[in-house]
């Protein structure tokens, strides 16, 4: 053994050596092949059997930190992190055994190599052999794939992400309290969520491909195309959720009904998707209507009320002035006429006359007032309750106007506004018939039944057609009026009525309300 020089020194002088001889015999190859090393973008590491460097070109000093003095004669490993060297170890074995390698460029998955400070990075590596007098060489090509490492978790993570937006966003549309479809830019539904099957009758299969005027009552289409179009050009839309008048769409089996609607644009691959959001507003609008028609109702329910007030303050002043007025001068006559019988020394007999003539007068005058204050509220209402109350109503009623009513039925000891508001809608009632029934009879009931006062007040009268608009009890400001006061005391009304088979009213009232 040369002095100074260990086995593996005297190999590699060996290899060299051998290698040397090679390239003398092939010089242009040497140097195409040292210049490709050299150059190349990837780095070149070759070892021996032992698994010692034998070759390591710029690329690997670059991506190691290890110069090439340093790197040759060093074990693999040493660029290997701990956990993967034995496995790595095995694999160059079991490849120098049977030449088939799993680790193609390109083709395999991820390694980690070492740099000389301990840090590790991402690479991608292939590897081949070689003999050389008897020796087996083994050459890695590898590259850094930190930077595409990196960028494909990117990718996955933004994929990922992707997916999960998708499936969120196509649980909100399947989920969603709004009908949404979308259609392409020839208005052919290219999306029909579950709530658009529900509302307009069709099934997603077959809506979708379907031009969106099979979903608009026709005399609407013009007007929809129109808008789309502009909104398409403009990207401006009056049509927003809660800030417009209704719409009306079309169900499948050709029936129409009130919509809101928002819509939106978006490009996809050049070509835009119109997409719209929007909902039943069919019991919103029937409230709003119901809700109009109620202030309607009122107004006019006021507008009487105070019509009214100033009628029964005429017909008063009117009583009072003609009736009592009248009595009551007739009476201060009758004084006068008296006190001169007294000074001309009359006789008793035609004093007594006087005085049995002016009784009658007050005796008549003291009976215009309590009928005055029963018309304005019946004393028997607080004295003997009020079933005798409505029974005196019913006689009043046909004294004046020879109408026969009945009243049957059992008292109930009700609250004071019961009894008041029950009075005054028998009174309503009432004269509803005179003015409006052409009746020959009229029958009240009174009952209680499950902690309610029921009232029926039911004629024998032309009734009345509940059809045509604006005919019928809508219109009777005596039928509104009856209906506010049950409404106040938390009761209803309904009214059951035909052409020719009378008018019956029932009205119910909780027994307890009030009290």
């Amino acid at each position: 053994m040369v002095k100074g020089m260990t086995p593996y020194s005297i190999r590699m002088r060996g290899v060299r050596h051998a290698a040397s001889r090679t390239f003398r015999r092939a010089p242009k190859s040497q140097a195409q092949l040292g210049g490709i090393i050299r150059s190349s973008m990837e780095a070149i590491i070759t070892v021996d059997s032992e698994q010692r460097v034998v070759l390591f070109n710029p690329m690997a000093e670059t991506l190691f930190g290890w110069t090439a003095a340093q790197a040759i004669g060093r074990p693999l490993g040493d660029f290997i992190p701990e956990r993967f060297r034995e496995a790595h170890a095995r694999h160059v074995r079991r490849f120098g055994a049977t030449g088939v390698s799993d680790r193609q460029m390109g083709s395999q998955r991820p390694l980690h190599a070492m740099r000389r400070d301990g840090s590790e990075f991402m690479i991608e590596a292939s590897i081949s052999q070689a003999s050389c007098r008897g020796s087996r060489f083994y050459t890695v090509m590898l590259r850094d794939i930190t930077e595409r490492v990196r960028t494909e978790e990117a990718m996955r993570d933004s994929l990922q992400r992707l997916k999960e937006s998708e499936a969120r966003l196509a649980g909100i549309i399947r989920s969603s309290m709004e009908a949404i479809i979308s259609v392409d830019s020839a208005q052919r539904v290219i999306l029909f969520n579950p709530m658009a099957e529900t509302l307009f009758a069709w099934p997603a299969e077959q809506a979708i491909g379907r031009h969106l005027n099979d979903f608009i009552p026709e005399r609407f289409r013009t007007v929809h195309e129109e808008h789309v179009r502009r909104f398409g050009i403009t990207g401006v839309s009056d049509r927003q959720m809660g800030r417009q008048r209704a719409l009306y769409a079309m169900r499948r089996d050709g029936s129409e009904f009130p919509i809101e609607a928002s819509i939106s644009q978006a490009s996809d691959g050049g070509t835009k998707l119109y997409t719209v959001m929007l909902r039943d507003i069919t019991e919103r609008v029937r409230a709003e209507e119901a809700l109009r028609r109620s202030r309607e109702e009122l107004q006019q329910l006021s507008d009487s009320i105070l019509a009214t007030r100033e009628e029964e303050k005429r017909r008063i002043a009117r009583e009072l002035h003609d009736d009592l007025g009248q009595r009551l001068s007739a009476l201060k006559m009758d004084l006068a006429m008296l006190g001169a019988d007294i000074e001309e020394g009359r006789g008793a007999e035609g004093i007594l006359g006087d005085i049995a003539a002016m009784n009658g007068v007050i005796d008549d005058t003291v009976a215009s007032v309590r009928r005055i204050a029963s018309d304005l509220r019946p004393a028997l209402l607080d004295e003997l309750g009020m079933l005798t109350a409505i029974e005196w109503l019913a006689t009043d009623f046909s004294s004046r106007y020879g109408l026969p009513v009945s009243v049957d039925g059992a008292d109930a000891d009700v609250p004071e506004q019961t009894a008041i508001a029950m009075f005054r809608i028998v009174q309503e009632a009432l004269s509803n018939v005179v003015r409006h029934a052409d009746a020959t009879a009229v029958e009240v009931h009174l009952a209680q039944a499950d902690g309610r006062i029921e009232l029926r007040v039911q004629d024998n009268g032309v009734g009345w057609d509940k059809k045509p608009a604006g005919s019928g009890p809508r219109r009777s400001l005596g039928l509104l009026g009856i209906r506010e006061r049950a409404r106040l005391l938390g009761g209803s009304v309904t009214v059951d009525s035909r052409p020719g088979k009378g008018f019956c009213l029932t009205v119910q009232i909780p027994h307890a309300k009030g009290v």
